[in-house]
């Protein structure tokens, strides 16, 4: 699009009027830095698939750069461009591609030497955060918040469901640590239940 046109694909978006509150696109691991303030400035969000990017695109999405500059990122699967549609997977995917994009991955260079891109990695809370929260704002929706009005989208997790592979310590897991034990380790023997809008539906 530059070579031919001298414009990224956001901007050619932005000058057709394509982006607003309610436009998503997805992948974006090319988006610059003037990209991003046009999401941001037209509300507009992204739906981050790492594992059809590694695949695809030979390229990152930049998701900490993203989150900071205030844009709206979900979390996708994109099963067309990858095996799973678990959000769980998405998850981890989206943290291990953030560390290699932090660091760089090629063997053949120190790693002070390897051309990574500083403090892009992603922790479990921020790939929790876009699957959901983040979800629900990116879509305009009033979902991925246990919140008044809100509709009660959830799963129960059962963290000792015998076929599952999630191994708590009580003297060792409190807290946030829990969270990450789910979204590193929990499989789907572990999810018990599941409601969408309220309905319980498994």
């Amino acid at each position: 699009m530059i070579e031919r046109f001298g414009m990224t694909d956001t901007e050619a978006l932005d000058s057709f009027g394509f982006l607003g509150r309610k436009s998503l696109l997805g992948h974006a691991p090319h988006l610059t830095t003037k990209d991003m303030d046009i999401f941001k400035a037209r509300g507009s969000a992204v739906s981050h698939c790492p594992l059809s990017n590694a695949y695809f695109s030979s390229a990152v999405f930049p998701l900490r750069a993203a989150l900071e500059r205030g844009l709206h990122v979900a979390l996708g699967t994109d099963v067309s461009g990858g095996p799973s549609s678990s959000m769980f997977e998405a998850m981890r995917e989206a943290i291990a591609a953030s560390r290699m994009l932090e660091t760089g991955n090629d063997a053949r260079f120190a790693p002070e030497e390897r051309r990574g891109r500083p403090f892009s990695r992603v922790d479990f809370r921020d790939a929790f955060y876009i699957a959901t929260t983040g979800g629900g704002l990116s879509l305009d929706l009033p979902i991925g918040n246990f919140t008044p009005g809100y509709y009660f989208d959830a799963i129960a997790v059962d963290a000792r469901a015998p076929e599952g592979s999630i191994r708590l310590w009580d003297d060792l897991d409190t807290g946030d640590k829990i969270l990450q034990k789910i979204v590193y380790t929990a499989t789907r023997p572990n999810i018990s239940s599941v409601w969408v809008g309220g309905r319980q539906i498994r």
